[in-house]
């Protein structure tokens, strides 16, 4: 959770850096010069030191031994000191580094002042604050045991020094971006304006000379916090929780009153707040509704300096995982060109804003399985295309949405035939769909379908059902990733038990009615169904269904073909159906409809 507010914190840094420099700076230091010999120019064993490529002072010493670098620095009345450390290493006795905060002499051993020790023998490490009274030292303060014993050891330090002598220091060790305060102090022994050196020693071994890094120094003028806290984060953890991040640590007092949070739709009141350092916790009483958009407004929270949150309305909306019912697979790429990547596109059916992550892609005749890991917000009526290449994909097909395909890992899928299948973690063998592919559901009069999606035609009809699927359409480029299918029909409602969707069909591969499609709703299971197509001379051209067992609704395809798999002729033609149920029910239906162009 702390990781996503890297971006925004070191935002306000560099910010600050860039203001202060051309005001009150005493030292800004980030090295993206790649220099270190100026502005400011740094003194001591500088042949040991280099700015790396990533923007870095790192140790480049030729052998093991001790180095240190410094420079001049005049000091304001109230310092706030800024730098980042890191250590790849567990420091000891042997390896660790000295941070001088301030020096009235280039010469340590000599020197008045004060500074940070990194590394010591044991595990124990902790960031320890010394003063130096003409080169003996004195312990003032430790932060906290154990949190630079590791590798790396690394942190942001922040330091507060007031002209009466108090100190605080605050540290972010995981380079997150958030800081929490560590220790507070007093020591005026000695004025910072009497001091005059800023500085880094490093003591290593020949396995660590190259170990040590420094970066982001900023000595600047003290500003007080006049601003209140700003809300960085919501996410709704639970059904009715809420975890709210500020960018600093806020007031218990006024942060746990529940009467300074309010959510729209006749929520209200969070029924508790409980505040953690940057953190507060929202417990409601009833549940947030999946894809209800919300409304948190936040008023009268301040920061421990008593400053107050400018009020503000925050909207979220609560993603739920998928249930059966939900997904369904809408197109799959089994076959892709070479050099390419399958693909697998699923679509929301539901009304509920679904969460992807934990979802389960397999294919059960193989046996294989992969999951999403990240956390992936489909909407109602929205699609998603995963595959394992995408630069492929948008490239290769015009018709897609790049924000819609998303790059993961794929269970293999045969080119011929085989299984896909969707399910979720919190119950992997519970299937939210399935499906059977194989090539002989692409159109017949296809040369190649190398490179040819299989697009679904209805979301309410059966997904095992082999009249509906369809190979994509010539005009959308024979894959649809991420978007509308081609051959998508209208799933609006019949109104009787055998009816045709349009009148007129021309297969040509153009995406627009390219087959004739009959719907059917029955009002029992079980009947079993002929059914056969004659032209206008009545003339039988093909069976298209021999004693099926229909469901109770459905649709049934024809892509104008023959019995002999020739394309038919323009013109008139009949779809005539005889339905047998087992009690004797006998339906008979006749549909005229027009087959309006050839294939090209």
């Amino acid at each position: 959770m702390r990781r996503s507010f890297i971006i925004i914190r070191r935002l306000v840094f560099i910010t600050l850096v860039s203001l202060t420099h051309l005001s009150t700076a005493q030292l800004v230091e980030d090295f993206s010069d790649g220099d270190f010999s100026n502005g400011p120019v740094w003194n001591g064993d500088t042949q040991d030191f280099i700015v790396n490529s990533e923007g870095e002072l790192q140790l480049m010493a030729p052998e093991a031994g001790e180095s240190y670098l410094h420079t001049s620095v005049n000091f304001p009345d109230t310092i706030q000191m800024d730098f980042t450390f890191r250590l790849e290493m567990s420091p000891s006795s042997s390896n660790f580094s000295l941070i001088y905060l301030g020096l009235d002499n280039t010469d340590p051993s000599l020197a008045n002042g004060y500074y940070l020790q990194i590394g010591e023998t044991g595990s124990s490490d902790a960031i320890r604050l010394f003063r130096l009274d003409g080169g003996s030292e004195t312990l003032l303060a430790s932060a906290n045991e154990g949190a630079v014993s590791s590798d790396p050891a690394q942190a942001r330090v922040s330091i507060t020094i007031f002209p009466n002598g108090m100190w605080s220091l605050s540290t972010d060790y995981d380079l997150s971006g958030l800081s929490e305060l560590e220790l507070e102090l007093s020591d005026n022994t000695y004025s910072f304006n009497s001091l005059n050196t800023f500085g880094f020693y490093c003591e290593y071994t020949e396995t660590r000379k190259e170990n040590f890094y420094y970066d982001d120094i900023s000595i600047v003028d003290f500003e007080k916090d006049e601003q209140g806290p700003l809300l960085t984060n919501l996410s709704v953890t639970t059904n009715n929780t809420i975890l709210l991040t500020f960018d600093e640590k806020v007031d218990v007092s006024s942060s746990e009153n529940i009467s300074n949070y309010v959510v729209d739709q006749n929520f209200g009141s969070p029924s508790s707040a409980i505040a953690d350092g940057i953190r507060v916790f929202l417990t409601f009483d009833d549940d947030f509704l999946s894809g209800v958009p919300y409304q948190l407004a936040i008023m009268n929270v301040e920061d421990e300096n008593g400053n107050p949150i400018i009020p503000i309305a925050e909207g979220f909306v609560v993603t739920v995982s998928p249930n059966v019912g939900d997904l369904a697979i809408s197109e799959i790429l089994s076959d892709p060109f070479s050099g390419g990547s399958d693909f697998v596109e699923i679509y929301n059916k539901s009304d509920k804003f679904i969460n992807l992550n934990g979802l389960i892609i397999s294919n059960v005749e193989k046996a294989e399985e992969k999951e999403i890991t990240d956390d992936i917000e489909l909407l109602p009526g929205a699609y998603i295309c995963f595959t394992e290449d995408k630069d492929f994909l948008i490239v290769t097909y015009p018709t897609h949405e790049s924000d819609r395909v998303i790059e993961v890992d794929l269970p293999s899928f045969n080119n011929e035939s085989g299984n896909v299948s969707i399910s979720h973690s919190s119950a992997p063998n519970e299937y939210i769909d399935q499906f059977d592919y194989n090539d002989d559901l692409h159109f017949e009069l296809l040369d190649d379908t190398e490179g040819v999606s299989l697009e679904r035609i209805s979301f309410s009809a059966e997904t095992q059902s082999n009249d509906n699927w369809h190979s994509a359409s010539s005009t959308a480029g024979f894959a649809t990733p991420g978007v509308e299918n081609s051959n998508l029909i209208s799933d609006g409602n019949i109104e009787g038990e055998f009816e045709l969707l349009e009148q007129t069909f021309s297969p040509n591969s153009d995406g627009d009615n390219d087959f004739l499609v009959i719907n059917y709703k029955l009002d029992k299971p079980g009947f079993v169904a002929n059914i056969k197509i004659f032209d206008d001379e009545g003339f039988e051209i093909t069976n298209l269904v021999s004693n099926g067992l229909l469901s109770t609704d459905g649709i049934i395809t024809w892509n104008g073909t023959s019995a002999e798999g020739n394309i038919s002729e323009i013109g008139i033609y009949i779809v005539a159906a005889e339905l047998f149920h087992p009690d004797g029910d006998v339906k008979n239906f006749k549909k005229v409809f027009v087959l309006a162009d050839f294939i090209e």
